[in-house]
């Protein structure tokens, strides 16, 4: 299917589009709060459509493309020292960006580089910080309009460890060794660590709650699996605002902790390197139609809302790893500022930005050819 034809495409356009001009919204709020230049914030990508610009006297001024307004000397040419921060509209419609003056030259007054560390650092982690809040919004209104939010035994392999210890299809899994449970993988996880040791589970029976123990075996018969249960998902609707905050909190957590231990877990063996493998643009455009998909399907919001709560984290965090080009490789250079009493040369930190930024492009590259090759969602 032609990808500009799909259902889910203006989604996915919305979707990261949103997320990514959110991003840059965080960084040129935090420069204008914190008295850091801005020469330009732009939705979408250049080439510039349309700009705006408000003079030293007050006036806005609308122009087109690059031809960028001047108060005006007394010789007659325009002075770009004269105007302000120019808004603009650009020709690719793909989230946005924002260009603080002296970014990489700490001798532009006014500008990010000459700043001090906490307003450099506040401005470098501003983006991040208001992904995290769109994936706050995001989950905790998942969570008020209903989320599969538990874990039900659906079926019991009779003789197994489940039915010994009196596991009944229908107990809601709330814990499992104290954790708290609310997706497959939790449960799973608890289990694997679990093999050959007493695990304690709480459930929820009816309208009353039964402690159940049980020893997940170290052998088992093939699709049956330590315990000898069957899952699915139980939806949950009746939380309040306050208890869709606090999961939205959770949730947040939750997702930064699986991918802070992903590579741990990956060594462990606790997940195959194949599904741990990350997706570029087309992966996120195959979720995102899958998404849209269900929601027309079921007519639940829920999917698209997860989804846009997952790639909200997964983006903040990425953009916080202490790499050359990013935001947390650019917060790297200002706290080995802070350890050294002196900051390392522009011209040095400069460069290490550049071959950094092309190493991430190959990888980019590399991931989304990858997405093309290997799809994440199975062509049907």
């Amino acid at each position: 299917m032609d990808i500009l034809s799909s259902s889910g495409f203006l989604t996915f356009v919305m979707v990261i589009g949103g997320l990514i001009f959110v991003h840059e919204l965080g960084h040129f709020i935090a420069a204008r709060r914190t008295g850091v230049r801005v020469d330009e914030f732009g939705f979408g990508f250049p080439p510039r459509v349309l700009g705006a610009v408000q003079d030293s006297e007050g006036r806005w001024r609308v122009f087109f493309g690059n031809r960028r307004p001047g108060r005006g000397s007394e010789s007659g040419e325009a002075t770009k020292e004269s105007l302000g921060t120019i808004y603009s509209v650009n020709l690719i419609p793909l989230g946005g960006f924002v260009r603080p003056a002296g970014e990489s030259n700490p001798l532009v007054e006014g500008g990010l580089a000459g700043s001090r560390k906490r307003v450099r650092l506040v401005v470098l982690a501003a983006g991040a910080a208001m992904n995290l809040l769109v994936a706050y919004l995001a989950f905790a209104a998942g969570f008020k309009v209903g989320w599969p939010d538990r874990v039900a035994v659906a079926v019991v392999v009779p003789q197994s460890p489940a039915a010994v210890a009196g596991l009944m299809p229908g107990d809601v899994i709330l814990t499992a060794s104290g954790n708290e449970i609310h997706y497959f993988a939790q449960i799973i996880r608890q289990t694997q660590r679990h093999l050959g040791l007493p695990l304690a589970l709480e459930v929820q029976r009816g309208k009353e709650t039964a402690k159940v123990m049980l020893v997940p075996r170290t052998e088992w018969p093939e699709g049956q699996g330590p315990i000898g249960i069957e899952m699915q998902m139980v939806f949950v609707k009746d939380y309040s605002w306050g208890q869709a905050l606090v999961r939205a909190a959770q949730e947040i957590g939750l997702h930064i902790r699986e991918i802070a231990t992903l590579p741990g877990r990956i060594y462990n063996g606790e997940v195959p390197l194949a599904t741990a493998r990350p997706i570029g643009l087309k992966g996120i455009y195959d979720l995102t139609d899958q998404a849209v998909e269900s929601v027309q399907v079921t007519d639940e919001w829920y999917p698209l809302i997860q989804l846009i709560g997952l790639i909200s984290v997964a983006l903040a965090f990425t953009n916080l790893l202490p790499l050359p080009a990013l935001d947390g490789g650019r917060i790297l250079f200002v706290l080995l500022e802070a350890v050294r009493g002196r900051r390392v040369a522009p011209e040095r930190e400069g460069f290490v930005h550049a071959v950094g930024f092309v190493v991430l492009l190959a990888l980019m590259l590399i991931i989304n050819v990858q997405d093309f090759v290997n799809p994440v969602v199975p062509p049907r």
